[in-house]
């Protein structure tokens, strides 16, 4: 039984050899070398010593005080320091003191950490330092403050949604904060979520493309380069799904809705090398996701292949008792997540995870194969970072951290941001010369243009505003000059201010813009129960629309609030999102013309609270009370989005209208600029399936193309299809591809799409 037993483990031993050896050899010589230098530094590890690199603090846990007191300098607790950084070693830190740092003062922090754990720790490894640079490196006082993700996702410019990734790693950096919890992809299904505002919208295609782009900017190949930061894609998964459109809201998701919607853009950009992968904070199916088994080690470390680290949200493991009542005892709560395949807990207050995991791990509760997995993939980021040699970098190597340079950049994406919904009788752009009036909440504040996540979490601090940064106000004012423009505040969010001087105002002015808006918020506070915009806040239109004066709606908001009732008394509608500081100034030119807007809407834009779906919805969902197909009540369709010019297109031709097995059909269009102004037009490319096994979406966008044309310029714009394009999750779950009869829409405007029809046989 003994020499059974010598030969069983020597087969094993052979086995692991070889697996570890296939990987070693498939890998280039610079990934060889650190995993090498990973599994000699592991070898030499104790357990505790593993553990405590499974633990992300909050840097308030370092500092005198409270976690959560207010504080205006950062003062370590010698005695909480040494517990965290030189007793236990923790692996990674994260959050700010809770005032705004500059680079330089970040670089002060870090250095001290840093300096702590190489030289007084038993192996001197470094911490990595995550943060939540979301829009921007928005925690360094310097950088610049980008457009939300949402309106980056409008703009449908793959190289913009690059540059932003770009600038906001280099701005990171320029503070010694290497690690980025962004971007997020999660699929935005319900309008009231809050968080939509930091997500690339609805669509899959779009969340996969503009999400891979800013990853590429972002975390370069070699991320030893000192201006490149690893990301952290979130939230793994179904996070925008929450069947009450609430933050953290358990989500329903079937298997195949899944694999069809949710899991694309991570498996897109996870073939393409991120870094790490953030947990989401809900339920899925009453299964909270950081003890999800299945989708954590079975799907993601599994079929998706990921080999980087995931890491939980704050604090969720404590969340997995006081929220989701799985378990009573953080113990408990604490193995259910490891054993599920988390790598890293964010843990912010205590160092208590390392006592429970050594334990569970000795008491055969965790395997030590699970924990060397967890560490292994830690100690291998910091070594792609270059942590062991740079943990650190000095401010003076970035002189571009909010260069005009940088800026001029983050113009040009709230520029390409800005929508342009309703321009009746072309009242846009303003004529030179005439009275305005501005008013409405969000028309005189830099706040309200950057949302959450703007210095502080929920960004509503107005004492770290940039006083050279414009609000819509300030630059239409800039634009006209002090006689030809006057300013009331008409409202607060949900209070009236003044609206009766706003009337009054009213009546010698020659347009009016009236500029709506909602309160910076995120998470929880993000939380809405009415996807109206404010009854205050649209009084104030009506109020005004009495004196037949053109009124120009500026909307100013992270997602679609429902404007059903006052729509119609607006000549023309500008959806700006939520467009970062240089946002006043894009908004006001886009008002006068000096920028035609090319926005796109990355969601559909409901008509009713009640009836938002999104635009791949099924026929069925779409039946109205009069049993006809008339129920896809929108106020906009995905992809809508006006121009100061027109555009045709014509001459859509295709290879062939039959493709058989693994050929590809090529697609091609014109299309011309017709009117008198030079724009930016989106091409989209969207799938449809006329019969299948499962009841098909109504379309899919499959391609998109943002072009520039010259007034009477002509482009066209060719694409290579093929099967893959048709494919759809079936009944058994796997990604399938049906022959049958396909339509293929193509054009600008949903309303005015080009259709035609291909025939595809197995």
């Amino acid at each position: 039984m003994q020499r059974v037993t010598i030969i069983l483990f020597i087969i094993l031993s052979s086995l692991s050899c070889s697996k570890k050896e296939k990987e070693l050899s498939s890998l280039n010589e610079h990934d060889t070398v650190i995993e090498e230098k990973v599994e000699q530094l592991l070898a030499k590890m104790t357990l505790q010593e593993k553990v405590s690199q499974m633990v992300n603090i909050g840097l308030p846990s370092l500092l005198k005080g409270d976690y959560w007191d207010e504080r205006d300098s950062t003062v370590f607790a010698p005695k909480k320091f040494h517990k965290f950084i030189t007793k236990y070693a923790v692996g990674s830190i994260h959050n700010t003191p809770g005032y705004l740092l500059g680079s330089k003062e970040w670089y002060k922090i870090v250095k001290e950490i840093q300096d702590s754990a190489l030289t007084k720790t038993r192996l001197g490894i470094p911490l990595i330092y995550g943060i939540d640079n979301i829009h921007g490196a928005n925690y360094v006082k310097e950088s610049v403050l980008f457009p939300q993700q949402i309106a980056l996702a409008a703009t449908w410019n793959i190289e913009l949604s690059r540059m932003n990734g770009k600038i906001t790693a280099y701005e990171s950096r320029a503070a010694s904060l290497p690690w980025n919890f962004n971007p997020n992809i999660d699929v935005a299904m319900n309008p009231l979520w809050g968080r939509i505002a930091e997500s690339f919208g609805e669509d899959p295609y779009l969340i996969s493309e503009m999400g891979l782009a800013y990853m590429n900017g972002s975390q370069t190949d070699d991320l030893t380069n000192p201006e490149s930061c690893a990301v952290c894609l979130k939230h793994f998964v179904g996070y925008g799904a929450g069947r009450n459109g609430k933050d953290r809201a358990n989500a329903l998701i079937p298997e195949n809705s899944l694999r069809q919607y949710f899991l694309p853009p991570f498996e897109r950009a996870i073939k393409e090398g991120a870094a790490s992968v953030m947990i989401s904070s809900n339920a899925v199916n009453s299964i909270p996701c950081h003890i999800n088994k299945y989708y954590i080690t079975d799907i993601l470390k599994g079929e998706l292949g990921f080999k980087g680290v995931v890491i939980s949200d704050f604090s969720d493991v404590d969340f997995l008792t006081e929220v989701h009542e799985i378990t009573s005892d953080k113990r408990e709560a604490t193995k259910l997540a490891v054993n599920a395949g988390v790598d890293v807990l964010m843990n912010p207050y205590d160092i208590d995870v390392v006592d429970y995991i050594v334990e569970m791990v000795e008491s055969n509760e965790i395997s030590i194969d699970r924990i060397n997995d967890a560490v292994t993939r830690v100690l291998r980021l910091k070594f792609q970072l270059n942590l062991f040699e740079k943990p650190y970098n000095n401010p003076e190597d970035f002189p571009d951290l909010g260069s005009e340079k940088h800026i001029a950049e983050n113009y040009n994406t709230a520029a390409e941001a800005i929508t342009l919904l309703k321009n009746d009788e072309n009242i846009l752009p303003l004529k030179p010369g005439k009275k305005i009036l501005v008013t409405g909440y969000a028309a005189h504040s830099t706040n309200i243009l950057n949302g959450a996540w703007s210095r502080t979490f929920l960004g509503r601090d107005t004492q770290y505003n940039d006083p050279t940064k414009l609000s819509i106000f300030d630059a239409i004012k800039k634009e006209v000059g002090d006689t030809n423009v006057e300013f009331v505040e008409g409202t607060d969010y949900t209070e009236d201010i003044n609206t009766s001087s706003a009337a009054s105002k009213a009546k010698k002015a020659d347009y009016i813009v009236v500029c709506i808006g909602e309160i910076p918020a995120t998470e929880k506070p993000s939380d809405i129960n009415e996807l109206e915009v404010p009854e205050i806040q649209q009084e104030l239109v009506k109020k005004l629309a009495v004196y037949n004066k053109p009124i120009i709606l500026v909307m100013v908001q992270g997602r679609p609030r429902i404007i059903r009732d006052i729509e119609p008394l607006s000549k023309a509608i500008v959806m700006a999102y939520l467009p970062g500081e240089e946002g006043g100034r894009a908004i006001s030119d886009v008002l006068f013309g000096h920028i035609n807007p090319s926005g796109k809407l990355p969601y559909t834009y409901p008509l009713y609270s009640g009836n938002a779906l999104t635009y791949y919805h099924k026929k069925a969902d779409i039946r109205d009370i009069t049993w006809a197909y008339n129920g896809f009540y929108t106020q906009y369709e995905f992809g809508h989005g006006l121009s100061y010019t027109t555009f045709k297109y014509s001459n859509v031709k295709m290879d062939k209208d039959t493709i058989t097995g693994s050929q590809e059909l090529k697609i091609a269009v014109n299309i011309k600029n017709t009117g008198n102004a030079e724009g930016k037009e989106v091409v989209q490319l969207y799938a449809k399936d006329l019969w299948a096994s499962l009841a098909p979406d109504s379309k899919r966008l499959i391609r998109f193309e943002k072009i520039n044309l010259k007034p009477g310029e002509s482009k066209t714009v060719s694409w290579t299809i093929d099967k893959d394009d048709f494919k759809f999750v079936g009944i058994n779950n796997k990604w399938i591809v049906e022959a049958g009869e396909f339509e293929l829409q193509i054009g600008g405007n949903p309303k005015e799409l080009i259709k035609k029809r291909i025939n595809y046989k197995q």
